[in-house]
């Protein structure tokens, strides 16, 4: 009897066009008002900011919650004020102090305060998932963070750091700001966390935000609804639902998009893009993503060690052929560990295929007649490709490839124990800040990249050290470039390319701006014509 009273109640509500429930795909078409995004979203674990540490996740947490600091939209080099409206260092250089906004409300309608942000970062460091190093690489405890007053919050850190660093690493998503009241009051005592669990169970799949967004439906495997947050304090959205529907083969999406089912369909392959050529009503936009990828070379030993051999691979790479017969014109080359976007970032390319060069040096380094070597790659498209496309380059100069094609599961390990000769990688930030490449590509102490490839330069290492306690930002920009020019010359990389991120937008949308990540992606700024 329940069942039926609460389907003629349904029938009812939907007949008077009353119900709020997720429109389907079809009906939102026919709407200004509501936004469907296809894209994959196969990897969405949780929506906690103290958790979400993958593509999807990270991205929504953008939409639902508010941070001190934000990244506008098509802007990455610096971020800019949002619930925090000024900010100073004390003259210890470790002492940080915060005036928030006193117009900012969380969706429970509770207002955004001193000690919610110090709640939020509590927990950040307390739980200890993924993401929680971003915030405690800076020393920070719960002891380091007080709330002064409702709207003005001190953060203390173990030393001094370049408060670029520190700053960006406040505008990324484990720096987002809980409601503290509504999360403590669906906090869970669980057998990981006897004492609780500071609501890590009941935010996977809720939220306690204030941001533009908020959370409305998470259809595991389907869709996530997200509705106009019309309170918030600055940043009203242009449509008033947006819906996210799960979509992981490309050439799926780009069905949808021909037919309408949806506005934007999320990162295009080169063969989509093709198929799309001409279409009607829609266009491509463009924009590079962050990740780098670039070849490792182990410099323990062998030829391998001798910096001249490097160069001669770096010359001898078919760069051209990379970019427009694997990636399909989807990427775009680079020579830097900085990716575009990110302030230090260089456009000037050192390294074109010169196989003449290549030779000289290999002469000059006392290998004319070439050697063995073997190139560790991932099962996954593009990595296989590009291997081979390196394995025929280097055989025009005299080096024999053997490709070994790995798993994750034995390629990771395998580079982490510094165990490879050559290895196809690839690179993502964790934070928007060039920090978050420089010291993994530069400082072997770091024990990341340069450690992996047995890359043991003090003076880039010191550079990057300089860099991170560095106040002036050009000063320390300059410092990277300079560790960049000797990782360039010496280093123990192939740097590639930049992968290009391939949007499918209808012509009826309006105020769309391509991120190089769907975490950058505010939106907020997008109207349906």
């Amino acid at each position: 009897m329940r069942r039926i009273f609460t389907v003629l109640a349904l029938s009812v509500a939907m007949a008077l066009g009353l119900l709020q429930a997720v429109p389907n795909d079809a009906n939102a078409q026919g709407r200004n008002d509501v936004l469907v995004i296809g894209m994959a979203t196969s990897d969405l674990i949780s929506l906690d900011p103290a958790k979400a540490f993958e593509f999807a996740g990270v991205g929504l947490v953008t939409q639902i919650y508010d941070r001190l600091l934000d990244f506008p939209p098509g802007s990455y080099e610096a971020p800019e004020a949002s619930l925090a409206t000024s900010w100073s260092v004390a003259d210890d250089g470790r002492t940080w102090t915060f005036k928030l906004r006193d117009d900012a409300v969380f969706h429970s309608g509770n207002p955004v305060t001193a000690a919610d942000v110090v709640y939020s970062f509590k927990r950040v460091v307390v739980l200890q998932d993924q993401p929680s190093f971003i915030l405690t690489q800076f020393g920070i405890t719960p002891d380091s963070l007080k709330a002064i007053d409702d709207h003005t919050v001190q953060i203390t850190l173990d030393k001094p750091y370049a408060g670029g660093i520190f700053l960006a690493c406040l505008a990324a998503g484990v720096s987002s700001i809980v409601d503290s009241k509504v999360v403590m009051e669906h906090a869970q005592k669980t057998d990981k966390y006897p004492d609780g669990d500071m609501g890590l169970t009941w935010l996977a799949t809720n939220s306690a935000g204030s941001g533009s967004f908020i959370l409305r439906q998470w259809a595991k495997n389907e869709r996530v609804a997200l509705d106009a947050n019309e309170k918030h304090w600055g940043n009203v959205p242009k449509v008033k639902r947006v819906i996210l529907k799960e979509i992981n083969e490309a050439t799926s999406r780009r069905l949808q998009l021909e037919k309408g089912d949806i506005d934007i369909a999320w990162e295009l392959f080169p063969d989509q893009v093709k198929a799309l050529e001409g279409a009607a009503g829609l266009h491509i936009d463009k924009f590079p993503s962050t990740t780098i990828y670039y070849v490792g070379i182990n410099t323990r030993e062998g030829p391998l060690a001798n910096a001249k051999v490097r160069q001669a691979l770096r010359y001898a790479v078919d760069y051209d052929g990379i970019i427009n017969n694997i990636m399909g014109g989807a990427a775009k080359q680079i020579n830097t560990f900085i990716p575009e976007g990110f302030a230090g970032y260089s456009d000037k390319i050192v390294y074109r295929q010169d196989i003449e060069k290549a030779k000289a040096l290999m002469a000059e380094a006392g290998f004319k007649d070439g050697f063995e070597i073997s190139i560790d790659t991932g099962d996954q498209t593009p990595n296989p490709e590009l291997s081979q496309v390196l394995q025929a380059s280097f055989a025009k100069i005299g080096i024999t490839v053997k490709i070994n094609q790995l798993v994750s599961a034995q390629l990771w390990p395998r580079y982490r124990a510094q165990e490879h000769e050559l290895i196809m990688a690839r690179w993502g930030p964790d934070y928007v800040d060039p920090h978050t490449n420089a010291q993994p590509f530069a400082d072997y102490t770091a024990k990341q990249l340069s450690w992996r490839n047995v890359y043991e330069n003090d003076q880039t290492a010191e550079l990057i050290k300089m860099a991170g306690a560095e106040m002036d930002q050009a000063k320390r920009i300059d410092f990277y470039k300079q560790a960049n020019e000797i990782i360039q010359e010496d280093g123990p990389y192939i740097f590639l390319f930049q992968p290009l991120y391939q949007y499918g937008v209808r012509d009826n949308i309006e105020g769309f701006v391509p991120p190089p990540s769907f975490d950058l992606w505010k939106l907020y700024t997008i109207s349906k014509g």
